[in-house]
């Protein structure tokens, strides 16, 4: 059982029984405490709560679903209808493009979905940050070197473009337990000498005869949380995690224990939240507007969570 809190974004009315456009209200905000068993965002069971109050009452409350805000598959939103008890209902908007500081940002205003055309059915997890846990090996030419000790202007070897040069480093503490817990990779499991460890949605490099029976494609990069379920592959609660992004002029694979898998990504979200990171990383790279509004700058194709259960399983 853990407990999530996330500030979410206010929705206009009650688009479940308007069944009109779902309209998020231009700055306002709510901060809920999620009483989560399951580790996912869907129809609660038993012993699901949310509270508005701190934790001093706890409510039901419905997932209507999740979709696209405005048809942009960057900005996947969650929408939960929250029974007050009092005969009245609030619906709130759940920011899925992780960062880790918890601030949503979907755009305002209409959003382009009803209640009708949210995906009800498939669960969401808890949003995460997308990156390294700090004592990861990263290979540099000549051997590795721990993430952390890498700095600006230092060489890492890539997959397509040999070695190249780190262009920015990210680095933040936050609290491992819940959704901010890591994946844990044992030894072995996808070729790694050691355990390896990310965050959740870090994307790993995917091969094999799955991969082109089912997408016609020789690889693919899959979210670590979406391998949950493979012998080997657990979540690793902690007391806190420390997590660490590397930056190339290109989407890159790296390696990283050995097993190829992303560098971070100039389309995450991560841009939209953190206004002294986005105007760190707009100083070098003038042009990285158009790289997060460009899905195919990807170093290969991301596979959804539905696609990933066909390979991963």
């Amino acid at each position: 059982m853990s407990n999530y809190t996330l500030t979410v974004q206010d929705v206009l009315g009650d688009p479940f029984v308007s069944g009109g456009n779902i309209n998020i209200i231009n700055n306002s905000f709510t901060t809920l405490i999620f009483h989560d068993k399951d580790n996912q965002i869907a129809d609660p069971i038993a012993e699901e709560f949310v509270s508005l109050d701190g934790g001093v009452t706890w409510l039901s409350y419905d997932f209507l679903g999740s979709g696209a805000v405005r048809g942009n598959s960057l900005k996947m939103g969650a929408f939960i209808r929250i029974d007050n008890g009092d005969g009245t209902f609030q619906t709130v908007a759940i920011d899925l493009n992780a960062d880790g500081d918890s601030v949503p940002n979907l755009q305002n205003g209409n959003t382009g979905l009803t209640v009708t055309t949210l995906d009800p059915t498939t669960p969401v997890t808890w949003p995460v940050p997308a990156c390294f846990v700090a004592g990861t090996l990263i290979t540099v030419p000549g051997g590795q070197r721990s993430v952390e000790d890498i700095a600006v202007g230092d060489l890492v070897e890539t997959l397509d473009r040999g070695a190249q040069a780190v262009r920015w480093v990210g680095r933040r503490k936050v609290p491992g337990a819940g959704r901010f817990a890591p994946i844990r990779f044992e030894a072995g499991v996808l070729g790694n000498a050691r355990p390896l460890l990310v965050s959740p949605e870090h994307r790993m490099l995917w091969s094999g005869w799955q991969t082109e029976l089912h997408f016609g494609e020789g690889e693919v990069l899959v979210a670590a949380k979406h391998f949950l379920g493979m012998a080997g592959v657990t979540r690793c609660p902690t007391v806190w995690v420390d997590y660490v992004h590397l930056l190339f002029d290109r989407h890159e694979v790296i390696l990283s224990e050995g097993v190829p898998s992303e560098s971070f990504h100039p389309a995450s979200q991560l841009l939209d939240r953190d206004q002294a990171m986005r105007e760190e990383i707009e100083a070098i790279f003038p042009e990285v507007e158009d790289l997060r509004q460009e899905p195919r700058s990807a170093a290969r194709p991301v596979l959804s969570a539905r696609e990933a259960r066909l390979i991963a399983a």
